[in-house]
């Protein structure tokens, strides 16, 4: 959605192209002076109809011919470029449009129009403008480069933004005839300061688009702190949604997103879960927002922010270590070691899950995770190093690749505020903020997100029974899942439930929560916002809420 813009600047500037412009004052005004004041509004409308329709069949010819999207990425930052080039250096595009008598032929199909009377005129004529802009006009070029990658919805949404900006200039010239030509000398001028200063600028965007450049542009932004993980909601012209059966699909069918065939390569797409088709790309490529696999500690008194930042707690036999979300936010993956027990401490901001796993995979390998750059349902999916096998944050559950169909283990673990660590655990290790990123660790990316109703990606489903992102503790007993409000537990409270034959026990001591099966043994659990947990779970999970019983 970020090329809006751009789409729209496309749009203006096909008005003001030199072999366009000297043609609205006549048929546009001469329109408006005529028996009917609707011809200018039935003209403009209609060329855009013909805009968005010329530009629907050309994306759906290119999908029926499969043209790859990594292709049709060369191709549009080519478009670009040569638009850039046509600004920049206009004889090029004159002599091209002379050579191939584009503005010869679609002039003809104009005259014909012209002949038509009353409504059917107008209509007639803003349909075969549509022809002439897109031949005359180089920048027409550019709603193709943004549209044939992108998905139908991002594509129509690029069409509109386009034929707003068209239909804008249009509307100008023609209430307002040659005396808005003439105040737009200083745009159309072929020679002029503003169309080369563009044209080098478009020629600069499309050599990043052709190249892949603008992902580690993005990446290079995110490590200096200029721009947050929210503002990066797709990556440019890779805003795949459109899924693609490459050639690592399952030959049972599976379709798998193409960002994600891309960006795992050496992943066994042969073993996959449905659920991977329903993957969006979150906007930061893989490894965009990067893990910390090498993290520094200090003192928990040396913390340098409020004392109420909630944080991840890890309690081993010889040490406490602190995770703050202030970091997590930006990072979302610590790999690290407990008692040098091998630990990925994981935080997904838009779904609020905070879950601690073994980095042990099957076959006792030890590994590390980082962050893929896809979601399922708003939850983060990662992925292990060693095999790039996916796994679900949220479940633990591999989704594609050599491990699949495993499970990573949960480690026990707290959540509490800075203050509250500091009062229970005063010897505690809390996360440096010297990662060796560039992040302003006083501030969030999803700043008020948790606090609003609203989704940067709205989950398919919404249960209603609670608050959506309201934080529940959620865990499985004997594969059943089980999730509790938070808040609705008490301090110095036991809690008892029977979950799949067994009475669990939920006791809460200030703050610091312990799940029990009846034998006594700890149940691991986690931390979830209630709209992530009763979309996966929401026909098999059960709730238990203590204000409810």
């Amino acid at each position: 959605m970020e090329l809006l813009p751009l789409s729209f600047l496309a749009g203006v500037l096909t008005i003001l192209s030199p072999c366009v412009l000297p043609l609205l004052p006549v048929v546009l005004a001469g329109a408006a002076e005529g028996r009917s004041r609707r011809s200018p509004y039935l003209i403009i409308a209609s060329l855009a109809v013909s805009v968005v329709l010329f530009t629907l069949l050309t994306k759906a010819t290119t999908a029926l011919l499969g043209v790859p999207s990594n292709v049709w990425l060369i191709i549009s930052g080519a478009l670009v470029a040569f638009i850039g080039v046509s600004l920049a250096f206009p004889t090029i595009w004159d002599r091209l449009s002379a050579r191939l008598r584009l503005q010869e032929r679609s002039g003809n199909l104009a005259d014909r129009s012209a002949r038509k009377t009353g409504a059917t005129r107008s209509i007639v004529l803003g349909l075969s403008l549509g022809p002439i802009f897109t031949s005359c006009s180089p920048t027409y070029g550019l709603i193709l480069a943004v549209v044939l990658p992108a998905n139908l919805t991002d594509g129509i949404a690029n069409i509109v933004a386009y034929t707003l900006g068209l239909s804008a200039v249009m509307l100008l010239v023609a209430l307002g005839g040659r005396s808005v030509t003439t105040r737009l000398g200083w745009a159309t001028n072929p020679d002029g300061k503003f169309r080369r200063g563009l044209g080098v600028f478009l020629i600069i965007i499309g050599l990043l688009i052709s190249t892949g450049q603008v992902r580690n542009i993005e990446v290079w932004l995110i490590d200096r702190g200029f721009l947050g993980a929210v503002q990066l909601e797709r990556p440019l012209l890779d805003s795949m949604s459109d899924q693609a059966v490459g050639s690592g699909a399952d030959p049972t069918g599976i379709e798998v997103p193409d960002f994600l065939l891309r960006s795992f390569p050496d992943t066994d797409w042969s073993r996959a879960d449905p659920a991977i088709a329903g993957a969006l790309g979150g906007g930061p490529p893989r490894d965009g927002i990067p893990a910390l696999d090498a993290p520094h500690f200090e003192p928990i008194a040396t913390f340098p922010h409020d004392d109420s930042v909630q944080a991840i707690v890890l309690e081993g036999e010889t040490e406490v270590k602190v995770y703050p979300y202030n970091i997590l936010v930006w990072h979302e993956i610590v790999n690290d070691t407990l008692d040098d027990a091998p630990v990925a401490v994981t935080f997904c901001p838009l779904c609020g899950s905070a879950i601690v796993y073994d980095r042990i995979l099957p076959g006792g390998e030890v590994t590390t995770f980082g962050v893929s750059g896809g979601l399922i349902e708003s939850n983060m999916v990662m992925f292990d190093r060693s095999s790039e096998t996916l796994w679900q944050q949220s479940t633990g559950k591999a989704l594609a690749g050599e491990h699949f169909p495993h499970q990573l283990e949960l480690r026990k673990f707290q959540l509490l505020t800075v203050g509250e660590i500091e009062g229970a655990f005063p010897g505690a290790v809390i996360l440096s903020e010297n990662t060796g990123h560039s992040r302003d660790y006083s501030r969030s990316p999803y700043s008020g997100y948790d606090q609003s109703e609203g989704f940067i990606f709205s989950p398919s489903q919404l249960d209603t029974r609670y608050p959506a992102k309201e934080i529940f503790v959620a865990f499985t007993v004997d594969g059943t899942r089980v999730a509790a409000p938070w808040l609705a537990l008490k301090n110095d409270e036991k809690y008892l439930t029977d979950v799949a034959g067994q009475t669990i026990t939920l006791e809460k001591t200030t703050n610091q929560l312990a799940i029990s099966a009846a034998d006594g043994e700890d149940i691991p659990f986690y931390f979830e916002m209630w709209f992530s947990w009763a979309v996966q779970h929401q026909e098999a999970g059960v709730v238990f809420d203590p204000g409810t019983q």
